[in-house]
This record gives structure tokens, C-alpha cells and sequence, in this order.
């Protein structure tokens, strides 16, 4: 049995498939895991929104708005991840991968 490897970001599944494919996968879309460096550390880094750079200003207009563009830079950078998950050939059914899968009905998730 091989070990999987699942990876959410807001929500959305970027990778669901062996842990052993994922360094190539995200390589083949420009995000190379630095040499001697952890996968799991550089998989955390690439997913975070305080890995995105903005402005350093004391100047409160501008500061909002380095962060708004902070947030649509991540935005688009998820929607990336998710939209190449959903295209590449490594993805993979859930049930697939474990028969006791099953989907969550709207219900279940609602907080009672």
C-alpha cells in the first residue's frame, strides 16, 4: 500500500493521490521544491497566504489595499492549484482510493 497524500487549500482538494508523485506533480506546474529541502515544509509554504510578499507602508489607505492585493494574488493562486488538480491525470476518486468513502450530504455539514 502506498502512502497517500491529500492537500487542501480553502477548501479545495489540490492534490489527492500518492505522496511519492506530488514533488514532480507541482514541478510540472513551475513549483519546484528547493534541493534539500522537506516536501512537506515547501507543500505548507507554496499554500500559505504569508508566503505572499506586500507592501511594507505605514499609510493606512495603501496598506489595505497591498493587503486586498495580497488576498486576490492568493485567490488566483488556490484557483491554479485546484483548476490544475482538477485537469491532471493524477487525480484521483476518493472512493478509489478508500471504498468507506462517502460524499457529505449538505445536512451533515450544517453546524446544529
Amino acid at each position: 500500500m502506498f502512502d497517500r497524500l491529500m492537500l487542501l487549500a480553502k477548501g479545495k482538494v489540490i492534490y489527492f493521490n500518492e505522496a511519492q508523485h506530488a514533488v514532480e506533480y507541482f514541478a510540472s506546474f513551475n513549483y519546484r521544491c528547493p534541493e534539500l529541502s522537506n516536501p512537506a515544509d515547501y507543500f505548507m509554504a507554496i499554500m500559505s497566504i504569508e508566503t505572499i510578499e506586500h507592501e511594507d507602508t505605514d499609510d493606512a489607505a495603501a496598506l489595505g489595499q497591498s493587503q486586498r492585493d495580497v488576498a486576490t494574488i492568493y485567490e488566483r493562486k488556490i484557483r491554479e492549484f485546484s483548476d490544475n488538480y482538477e485537469r491532471s491525470a493524477l487525480k484521483n476518486d476518493p472512493t478509489v482510493m478508500d471504498p468507506e468513502v462517502v460524499p457529505l450530504e449538505a445536512s451533515d455539514a450544517q453546524l446544529k
